[in-house]
């Protein structure tokens, strides 16, 4: 059986605390840095921050994977700095979807206008 533990905390802070060659693999869904509704979590730079990326370079075991998801228009942001640190980048996934923003509107109005 496999134990699975969730560690609240700054992953800045916690991986510090992993020896290395610890984990098999990563998977990570950081912020998109759009400042999405002005909310500060999603412009802290915490995706940009090349620690953040050396430490899972560290803890990963030799052959291990990161699997890290970008926004479709930060993405090419976040996999330079993963590629900057050490990371060999493989093919990228790309699953883009719509999400409902902007609200829908009446296309007749839009032309009258």
């Amino acid at each position: 059986m496999t134990l699975i533990k969730l560690i609240c905390g700054d992953c800045r802070e916690v991986m510090e605390t992993f020896k290395e060659n610890s984990f098999d693999s990563i998977v990570t869904d950081p912020p998109y840095e759009l400042k999405f509704m002005g909310k500060k979590w999603d412009g802290s730079g915490i995706s940009y921050d090349e620690k953040v990326w050396k430490e899972c370079l560290r803890v990963l075991k030799p052959g291990g994977y990161l699997l890290a998801f970008g926004g479709t228009r930060t993405y090419h942001r976040l996999a330079c700095k993963i590629e900057d640190v050490g990371f060999e980048l493989h093919p990228l996934i790309g699953w883009c979807y719509g999400s409902g923003f902007p609200k829908a509107t009446n296309l007749s109005k839009q032309i009258d206008k």
